[in-house]
């Protein structure tokens, strides 16, 4: 476990720019990424310097790491309320970022931008997802060797839950994946499957370390049933 340099940045809808920064990003722990006090004059909690700007309602942004940007989140009252597109900086940065949010989102004083970023050779794989009432979320699995059945399943980073458990009820309309460490073993795209084992909606996977980010990308609107799943496979 290392500590990476993160950063990045949050866009307001009236072209209000939050920077952000991380000198000490914790790998394999979910760390906290304050504005970058280059930019921003101190160092401080994304929300609390958002609220002194006045009304800034988050549209687009992204966020790097010097390896491999498993997944973020802004936490608001132990929610999460947005999700930042992101990607690598380990070959000096990855396209398009800033890229936009599918929901704008208001901040407010305390809203925390927290980040899980991991070693390249990390095979911690995510999904961030958007639904139509607004809601945001990220599920996240590691691999541990091949899959059997049904594969890996994502899981809630806040819970542990299924999606079915997490989102019953929602609409899925816009995803990105970030594969990990997996690529050289991967056998299918994320599925999101029924009850019965049956996929009804599909997603590939970005690259880990890569040089293109992960962005917003419509699902066509996915209804999510509590026996809804998100899973992939793997030969090793």
């Amino acid at each position: 476990m290392a500590n990476v340099q993160s950063y990045g940045q949050l866009i307001g809808s009236r072209g209000q720019v939050i920077p952000v920064f991380n000198s000490a990003t914790t790998e394999q722990t979910l760390d906290e990424v304050l504005t970058d006090p280059t930019w921003s004059g101190s160092a401080q909690v994304v929300g609390t310097y958002a609220d002194q700007m006045g009304n800034f309602t988050l549209v687009a942004g992204g966020w790097l790491p010097e390896t491999d940007s498993t997944y973020n989140f802004i936490r608001s009252a132990g929610t999460i309320k947005a999700v930042l597109p992101q990607g690598s900086g380990k070959d000096g940065g990855c396209s398009p970022i800033p890229s936009p949010l599918p929901y704008p989102k208001a901040l407010a004083s305390g809203d925390q931008l927290m980040v899980m970023c991991n070693p390249v050779t990390d095979r911690e794989a995510s999904v961030a997802v958007a639904c139509s009432s607004g809601e945001y979320h990220v599920f996240a699995v590691t691999p541990t060797g091949a899959s059997s059945g049904l594969g890996h399943e994502f899981v809630s980073v806040l819970t542990g839950e299924s999606i079915g458990t997490t989102l019953q009820g929602r609409i899925v309309t816009h995803w990105y994946a970030y594969s990990g460490n997996n690529d050289a073993e991967l056998t299918s795209s994320v599925m999101l499957v029924n009850g019965s084992g049956v996929a009804f909606g599909s997603l590939g996977f970005t690259n880990s370390g890569g040089s293109t980010a992960c962005v917003f990308a419509a699902s066509g609107g996915l209804p999510i049933s509590l026996n809804t799943s998100l899973r992939f496979t793997t030969d090793g």
